[in-house]
């Protein structure tokens, strides 16, 4: 079998933000889709060793950020390569807060999506969350991110708790 044929499907770059108690955590994801539009419901996948996928599990909210073409490289390592359980990950990050209290990062951000929690599938090292949308914004006119320009055009590297990650073969 020849597991790089994966790479030819499509992905977007998000940071999924939850709350831990008061404090906003987050992460990078790139599997994020749209499941229906009425009622709008969305799925996303995150690895069970994320912080956020622990948040997400507690509380059964969410908001996805929907990443631009120019967002920062630091905002991509802060989200993307380090742990909400020991940093603080917005505190850093110039952000805004939505209706519902989740940190959107204010700069390279062109939509977020704010879900509820409907239901859940175990995916081995994976849940696949799917949330009912409660509310959504567009922020900027700018391209979303994609994955394949992540790493043809920022010389971006995958995340080993990211669902597109092969390890050495």
């Amino acid at each position: 079998m020849n597991i790089s044929a994966l790479f030819n499907l499509s992905y977007g770059m998000y940071i999924v933000s939850a709350k831990d108690g008061l404090r906003d955590v987050g992460c990078i994801a790139n599997s994020i889709i749209q499941v229906s539009s009425d009622p709008a419901t969305l799925a996303i996948s995150l690895n069970k060793n994320n912080y956020t996928h622990s948040c997400i599990q507690r509380s059964n909210w969410f908001a996805v950020s929907v990443l631009t073409e120019n967002i920062s490289r630091n905002v991509i390592a802060v989200f993307g390569f380090s742990s909400g359980r020991s940093r603080d990950k917005f505190s850093d990050i110039d952000h805004i807060t939505s209706p519902s209290g989740f940190a959107i990062p204010n700069d390279g951000v062109c939509a977020y999506i704010e879900g509820r929690v409907i239901s859940q599938a175990d995916c081995a090292t994976h849940t696949i969350f799917i949330a009912e949308i409660l509310n959504a914004e567009n922020l900027s006119d700018e391209h979303p991110m994609t994955y394949e320009y992540y790493h043809k055009v920022i010389k971006g590297k995958t995340s080993k708790n990211a669902p597109t990650y092969i390890g050495a073969t």
